[in-house]
């Protein structure tokens, strides 16, 4: 969504996607300072001494706008800590230290009671506590503390192989709140990708050459939509009523969001899934042929109008 809000606002972004510590291994200097607007304190701290973890003897300096401080891990540099306090009149605050999980466990912090909690883009429930604690038992998340799990949410996440907590993206809330600026219609005709229950690669789908993506659930139909809206890259999106609002919803031009009327999103996604070309279609004639042969068995939730 960061990458979202700056491409919207017409910054120049580079993406990478690997981890902090995986790019900044790049950069053998003695010391690292890093941005990073957090939502509370303690998911500050968690967040920095996460990162302090993997950059073995090197220091860390984390400016966090979000809680108006500066943290500082050792070994740092005084006069550059002192020199970044003055010019943003932030604090200087000594980091808290990465405190390893039991094996199979991960300690998700800085999470306030209520809210989405995130492993690998996929919600598996809601935070009870500030922090929520999971394992990995028997192929599958259990709950420890701290979270009341979503059995939908694991299920997902355990059909696309259940990830290493220890080293899974873990995270909690919602992930924007603001509206997504509407593009330009990207093409009319091209090829399709379908996106089941994974909005992060939608990204690595996006080229000249899609027409519009196939979007498989609630939450990653609003997040692609959300996503695709800026960029002119319509959705059908393949839904069933069970939505967290992330995000708030925003779709391109020639999008549609259906709902199934008796079945669940991920089984009727997976037969429109089955029904993509590999040859380049005209969207909007390939998206009502679909919506025709399903017939009652979805309802038509929202449609986007096309451009003027």
């Amino acid at each position: 969504m960061a990458r979202t809000a700056a491409e919207e606002s017409g910054l120049p972004v580079r993406y990478d996607g690997r981890r902090p510590s995986e790019i900044l291994a790049e950069y053998p200097l003695d010391q690292v300072v890093l941005i990073h607007r957090a939502k509370t304190n303690a998911s500050a701290h968690r967040f920095g001494s996460l990162i302090h973890s993997h950059l073995k003897d090197r220091g860390l300096i984390l400016i966090d706008p979000g809680t108006c401080q500066i943290l500082s891990w050792e070994p740092g540099d005084p006069s550059l800590s002192t020199w970044l306090s003055e010019i943003t009149g932030y604090p200087v605050v000594s980091g808290n230290y990465h405190e390893t999980s039991p094996p199979d466990t991960r300690v998700i912090g800085g999470c306030l009671p209520g809210e989405p909690v995130f492993v690998n883009g996929i919600i598996i429930g809601y935070a009870t506590g500030e922090e929520a604690i999971i394992s990995l038992q028997n192929g599958t998340i259990q709950a420890v503390s701290g979270i009341d799990l979503k059995d939908h949410g694991v299920e997902k996440l355990v059909r696309f192989g259940c990830p290493d907590v220890s080293k899974a993206w873990c995270k909690s809330g919602n992930i924007r709140i603001s509206r997504p600026k509407k593009g330009t219609r990207n093409v009319q005709k091209g090829h399709v990708v379908v996106i089941d229950h994974a909005a992060m690669s939608c990204f690595r789908a996006f080229n000249p050459e899609i027409c519009g993506l196939v979007t498989i659930g609630d939450d990653t139909t609003s997040i692609c939509g959300h996503i695709g809206c800026f960029r002119g890259i319509p959705v059908l999106g393949i839904t069933d009523g069970d939505i967290d609002g992330i995000v708030p919803e925003g779709y391109a031009p020639g999008s549609v969001v259906l709902q199934a009327v008796r079945e669940r999103d991920d089984d009727l996604g997976i037969e429109i899934a089955g029904k993509v070309p590999n040859e380049p279609v005209d969207w909007d004639t390939w998206v009502e042929k679909i919506i025709q042969e399903l017939g009652d068995r979805v309802r038509v939730v929202h449609r986007e109008p096309h451009d003027k």
